[in-house]
């Protein structure tokens, strides 16, 4: 029990500390931010994402973020075209990049209606910006995904691995998150 106060007391004056900070973690105010980043206008950017979380009904965070980066770069004056990304799809995720037919085989709404994929703009935007959209073979058969069931565009891959590796050969870094 003494070990238990004394650790308290000597927490508390820290937790007061960092009180202040908490309370102002979520109050926001319009402020100017200007990026000390500069771009070359001769670079190109090779960047790629891991899609495997995925919710029925909704769309895909792998993607939106892949789309967010290419629009964060054309945004600082970047080219489109100097601006690469690629998205490893598996596990759940293979049925993000699927039609509606095959996405409302597997996901119903509680009336039994068939969903629609939620990602299909997504997926279309990158595809028609040219980002290269790889499906893991593995978890394609698993999910019993077949390449007809894909939206065009979408790759196959031997395996989500194998498809990352050969990204980062080619020079594509990987978004850590």
């Amino acid at each position: 029990m003494r070990r238990s106060l004394a650790l308290a007391t000597a927490i508390a004056p820290l937790a007061m500390l960092a009180a202040p900070a908490l309370a102002d973690h979520h109050e926001s105010a319009e402020v100017e931010i200007t990026s000390d980043m500069e771009f070359p206008a001769d670079g190109e950017w090779k960047h790629s994402f891991d899609a495997y979380e995925s919710a029925a009904g909704k769309p895909n965070g792998a993607f939106a973020r892949a789309l967010a980066f290419q629009r964060a770069m054309e945004a600082e004056g970047v080219a489109p075209e100097a601006v690469k990304t690629a998205i490893v799809v598996h596990g759940p995720a293979v049925f993000d990049v699927v039609n509606d037919a095959r996405y409302g085989a597997k996901y119903q709404d509680e009336d039994g209606t068939p969903l629609r994929n939620q990602a299909y703009n997504d997926v279309a935007e990158l595809i028609a910006r040219g980002a290269e959209i790889w499906v893991c073979g593995v978890a394609a058969k698993y999910h019993k995904v077949g390449n007809t069931d894909l939206l065009e565009g979408v790759k196959v891959a031997p395996s989500g691995t194998v498809a990352h590796a050969e990204l980062q050969r080619r020079g594509f870094g990987l978004n850590a998150y």
